[in-house]
């Protein structure tokens, strides 16, 4: 069932949709129909489009910090790189007259013994004496290393709370 809208509407209006109908080849009403229907369509589709703008602005956003995290993340890998590399270099040797072999920076910090008879290595990190068998400087840049790695591990975990 068809209803009538009667509306006074410009004549540039008018020869435009006269346009549109020669173009397609349909009947003034059938053209008129067809414009109105797009336009309703149009005007309901708004609040969809300013929907998606607004989820856009926030998925864009969020994408940000992601990529800022992202960056955080790889520096800290960088230093926990550096770390693990100068963890397993030669830092001295064991103090054990027995045994003298080279002890890693891993052996020193972590196992806090000597890999080969497991002579305890703590007595090197604060020694009684002046003499120890470690290389300072190596020891320096192994905590140096242990330093950035911590200090960006305490950068991701405020920047992920």
């Amino acid at each position: 069932m068809s209803h009538v809208i009667y509306a006074r509407v410009p004549e540039t209006l008018k020869e435009a949709v006269d346009g549109y109908a020669e173009e397609r080849g349909v009947t003034l009403t059938s053209a008129a129909v067809d414009l109105l229907e797009r336009g309703m369509a149009a005007v309901s589709d708004e609040r969809s489009i300013t929907n998606l703008e607004a989820k856009l602005a926030q998925v864009t956003a969020e994408k940000a910090q992601s990529e800022a995290r992202l960056a955080v993340v790889m520096n800290e890998l960088g230093g926990l790189r550096a770390f693990a590399q100068r963890a397993m270099q030669a830092v001295g040797t064991c103090p054990n007259p027995a045994c003298g072999q080279a002890i890693t920076g891993y052996d020193l910090l972590a196992l806090g013994r000597c890999n080969h008879c497991q002579q305890t290595l703590t007595d090197l990190l604060a020694p009684r004496t002046s003499s120890t068998n470690l290389n300072q400087r190596d020891v320096g840049l192994l905590l140096g290393a242990l330093g950035v790695a911590l200090i960006g591990a305490a950068i991701i975990g405020s920047a992920a709370g």
